[in-house]
């Protein structure tokens, strides 16, 4: 996968992060088995750095979602034409499953958003103390250009510890990656990190 970066950089010191700290593939992992980790760039205290932190902001996105995928599960089993095309047909069964199984994940996302939410970690290193980096950003996006981020912008978020503040510039390449899944219990502790080929 090739897609294009940008550094976040401090104009007191010469700290420097990268929106690529959310990159890769997250997810939770529970006894019934593993659904998506959603993830934001955050400062974190313990780490001193922004890295990735969880994401509870997102409960309304996935209930419609929820609702979407459901309109879709009624649409395939509501009449007793569907019904007997599902019995005919392997791939519509798989397919309905296949909704199921993902409208599930939702739900679990919800839940764990209504109970978590204020409760966000550092994806790195389990801290509770994190501030989500959503700054002001002056300038408005990153200009793109044949697939690349051009220029910089400053923001309004205070570099904690320094007083200076951050600005985004965007990288000069474009980045390649391969990432192996990440998997964390639903309080947000870190699991273990599998190769792709390897079933966890």
């Amino acid at each position: 996968m090739s897609v294009p970066s940008y550094s976040i950089l401090c104009t007191q010191c010469d700290y420097e992060s990268s929106g690529r700290a959310i990159w890769g593939r997250y997810y939770y992992k529970d006894d019934e088995g593993q659904f998506n980790l959603e993830r934001q760039l955050g400062w974190c205290n313990g780490c001193q750095s922004i890295t990735a932190i969880e994401d509870f902001r997102k409960t309304a996105e996935v209930a419609s979602k929820v609702r979407f995928e459901l309109e879709l599960i009624s649409l395939k089993t509501g009449t007793i034409w569907a019904n007997i095309l599902n019995v005919l047909f392997k791939s519509r069964r798989k397919w309905i499953a296949s909704i199921i199984e993902t409208t599930g994940s939702y739900a679990k996302y919800i839940e764990l958003a209504i109970a978590r939410t204020g409760q966000e970690r550092c994806l790195k290193c389990s801290s509770y103390v994190v501030i989500p980096y959503n700054p002001t950003k002056e300038g408005g996006d990153l200009d793109v250009h044949g697939f690349m981020y051009h220029g910089e912008r400053n923001t309004d978020f205070v570099h904690p510890g320094c007083g200076g503040t951050f600005y985004e510039k965007a990288d000069k390449v474009r980045l390649h990656g391969m990432f192996e899944p990440r998997f964390y219990t639903t309080d947000g502790v870190f699991i273990e990190s599998c190769i792709e080929k390897t079933k966890c």
